[in-house]
């Protein structure tokens, strides 16, 4: 979803670098040198490393004997997965494009081609791109330096932004009505001379190059027209023109309240959710808003507005549109199929895990409850051991108080104690006469002790029933 990270050679190279480990700056300087080898009075310079984003795109400067005072700079670019021209088609229309004159599109000083890519020498432009104006950047310094992390944004005056887009749209419906496709507009191919925009690139749709926001409109079924592309395109420059910094997302969420209500207008068209489901505005309809209709556009005399294209080239540029919009919105139909099947799974794998988690739901109620009902029991147990211990006490301590603790046996146990004599009746007492209290006693425990049970006579077992 970043359209500068998908394409630039450093993020590939670190997430692939099997398959983007070749030379790319050395073989693109070799296909300039045998481009410019039939073109008499050209040279390189040297190569302006890391100044693009593109993979296979890079930049050279050159020189020509014929313009000694200008600066000029060269990209070569490698044909694109949309090339649907052979070459004898792409030379007729490459010469063509050498002879556009338009006040709002760079003119393009020498072009070629050959069967692996093209090459395209223009004028340098020392402020440098919109872009550059954004970031406060200087033209020839590597694109990640530029705006990986700029200091700050500058958003254009609101006046800036409705004359520059007023311009931008009288360049895109030029280039629509001679059939040439774009696809490729942004704040890095607009460059300002003398508040006059001068848009950049316009070969790259007949190169069949990837367009810069692909990743974005992808995702909309109602953007699959070359000047539906367009109109999105010009929708995020805006954007980025109004408030210093691009937009990351394909629509919009919420712009700032203190954006004009016209301005508001133009992007909730283009750039929000609504407008990119019911379909955007076209090109005529853009024109005659009132954020653009009012700016007045000062032409001199020799602005002229001229693209000649031979009919046959015409018919092929016809072809090759359809084209490109039969593969976009195949790409499209095959991305929704893909955005299904993932909703599908992210479903599928929603309910099982609701599943787990129901499970899982349970199996801690369960727990749950068995230890509920294991703590219970726990306390319904106390109280009756704490009774049964009570009652052991208890009956323990009456036993110790009833029954007097015998002494401990240091030694050999006490001999017996000696009988008590007792003393005889004498002859002289009578039975009936009572004894004297301290011999009756005597003589009782003396019988006590003198007793001897196995002289008792046994007797038999139904007396002892009876």
């Amino acid at each position: 979803m970043n359209p500068i990270l998908v394409s630039s050679l450093p993020a590939r190279s670190f997430v692939d670098p099997a398959n983007y480990c070749q030379p790319f700056s050395e073989q693109a300087l070799q296909h300039v040198s045998l481009a410019l080898r039939g073109e008499i009075g050209w040279e390189i310079v040297g190569p302006l490393p890391d100044i693009g984003w593109r993979l296979r795109k890079h930049f050279y400067h050159v020189k020509s004997k014929n313009l000694v005072k200008d600066e000029l700079w060269a990209n070569w670019v490698d044909y694109g997965p949309d090339k649907y021209l052979d070459d004898k088609e792409m030379l007729a229309i490459i010469k063509s494009l050498n002879q556009i004159q338009h006040p709002f599109i760079q003119p393009i000083v020498l072009s070629l081609c050959t069967d692996v890519g093209g090459l395209f020498v223009r004028a340098c432009n020392k402020t440098g791109s919109i872009r550059d104006l954004l970031c406060g950047a200087k033209a020839k310094l590597s694109f990640m330096k530029k705006y990986g992390n700029p200091k700050g944004h500058k958003p254009l005056d609101i006046k800036q932004v409705a004359l520059y887009g007023r311009q931008i749209l009288e360049a895109l419906k030029f280039l629509h009505d001679k059939g040439l496709p774009y696809g490729h507009l942004h704040t890095g191919n607009v460059v300002i001379d003398n508040e006059r925009v001068k848009l950049l690139d316009i070969e790259n749709g007949i190169l069949g190059v990837p367009s810069f926001y692909r990743p974005y409109f992808m995702q909309h079924k109602k953007i699959n027209t070359l000047e539906a592309i367009d109109v999105y395109c010009f929708g995020h420059t805006i954007y980025e023109m109004a408030f210093g910094a691009p937009l990351h997302e394909s629509i919009i969420d919420a712009l700032p309240q203190d954006a004009p209500p016209e301005l508001k207008s133009v992007l909730d068209s283009i750039l929000s959710a609504e407008g990119c489901k019911v379909g955007l505005p076209s090109i005529e309809s853009l024109l005659k808003h009132q954020f653009f209709s009012s700016v007045v556009l000062t032409l001199e005399s020799t602005d002229k507005a001229l693209l000649k294209i031979p009919n046959s080239a015409k018919e092929h540029l016809k072809t090759i549109c359809r084209q490109l919009e039969d593969r976009l919105k195949e790409e499209q139909k095959i991305m929704r199929s893909q955005k299904r099947l993932t909703r599908v799974q992210e479903m599928m794998s929603s309910e099982e895990e609701k599943k787990k988690q129901r499970q899982k739901i349970r199996q801690e109620q369960k727990q749950q409850a068995r230890i509920r009902q294991k703590t219970f029991e726990e306390k319904e147990e106390k109280p009756k051991v704490s009774e049964r211990s009570e009652s052991a006490t208890s009956s323990s301590t009456a036993n110790s108080m009833d029954t007097p603790t015998p002494p401990t046996l240091s030694g050999p146990p006490p001999p017996p104690p000696p009988p008590i004599p007792v003393e005889p009746l004498s002859p002289n007492n009578h039975l009936g006469a009572a004894p004297d209290a301290s011999r009756e006693r005597s003589a009782l425990l003396g019988s006590i002790c003198s007793f001897n049970k196995g002289a008792l006579r046994k007797t038999k077992e139904h007396n002892v029933h009876n």
